[in-house]
């Protein structure tokens, strides 16, 4: 049997996000399957312009939560996000699903 380690918890990890500004954010997010990052790597690099201007707020979407693990944002909500704002949140979703690993 696999170590539980390799899946995606249901813990809902909480973030500070700084904005360009200095204002900080308490935001929290899901931990995202795999599929969820193939999906966005296929949008990103997708003829389809559309695909790849979605790639990113789809992957905010999925990830950005309420405290108790609801959906916090809607796709099309992601898209109306600033540049800043969303960098920051996409960061976030990157550190809760790929945190760095100790070096030995």
């Amino acid at each position: 049997m696999l170590d539980k380690s390799l899946f995606v918890s249901d813990t809902i990890h909480e973030r500070e996000v700084e904005l360009a500004d200095g204002s900080k954010h308490t935001m929290y997010f899901r931990e995202l399957p795999a599929s969820e990052f193939q999906r966005y790597s296929f949008n990103l690099y997708s003829e389809d312009e559309q695909k790849r201007l979605d790639a990113t707020p789809r992957l905010i979407a999925a990830s950005l939560c309420t405290e108790d693990g609801k959906p916090a944002i809607t796709i099309e909500q992601a898209k109306k996000l600033k540049a800043g704002p969303s960098m920051a949140i996409f960061r976030a979703v990157q550190d809760v699903n790929n945190p760095q690993e100790k070096k030995r």
